[in-house]
């Protein structure tokens, strides 16, 4: 089977850099070459390509279009996007757009999950418990009923990017406004819970 990995190592291949630019912190590791490495020895035909503006062209060469409208391959998408508030949706609309098989969320799983707040109220509404939160854009903002210590984290974020435990109301000004200035998006502000983390992905 022909699988193309994709993902976002150069981050160039836009037509114009704006809005909000994926941060720093997502540089991809080595765990790719071992992906495609495993692949290969399973027998499988491999590309590893940019989620980029040039993403169907390469995909259209690699997998070329069934007489029959069948798949001739399927991607692997690992792609975290290049820039905007919601550039994990990017890709897997590109693909389906194209009539492209993919794994992973579909454009709307990302959009839902990528955005804690959005999350989170969903969560409430289907009754799942989650800590009270606020967003905040200044760390002005009333905190209400909220209970110290709080965390605050960006808003569109993962992997704890961000992440930091505020104890004293006095304290929460200056976290916001990192979150404000280093990310570019509203903060979420919310009770921190003691105990084990765990990450389901």
């Amino acid at each position: 089977m022909r699988v193309a990995i994709v993902w976002n190592y150069d981050c160039t291949g836009v037509i114009n850099q704006f809005g909000q630019a994926r941060p720093k912190e997502y540089r991809p590791d080595g765990a790719f070459e071992s992906l495609v490495a495993a692949l290969q020895e399973s027998g499988h035909e491999t590309l590893l390509c940019e989620g980029d503006k040039e993403l169907l062209t390469k995909l259209e060469r690699f997998m070329p279009p069934d007489p029959q409208a069948r798949p001739s391959g399927i991607v692997f998408n690992r792609a975290e996007g290049i820039q905007g508030e919601h550039r994990y949706t990017h890709v897997p609309a590109m693909l389906e757009m194209a009539g492209v098989p993919y794994t992973g969320p579909s454009p709307l799983g990302h959009a839902l999950t990528h955005d804690k707040v959005v999350t989170k109220r969903l969560m409430r509404d289907c009754g799942v418990p989650t800590p009270n939160f606020r967003v905040m854009r200044l760390g002005t903002e009333s905190t209400g009923d909220l209970r110290f210590p709080v965390v605050v984290k960006p808003r569109l974020e993962e992997c704890s990017l961000g992440l930091q435990l505020v104890y004293e109301p006095a304290q929460l000004r200056h976290a916001v406004e990192m979150i404000v200035t280093q990310y570019a998006q509203d903060a979420l502000v919310e009770e921190y819970i003691d105990g084990r983390e765990v990450a389901v992905a």
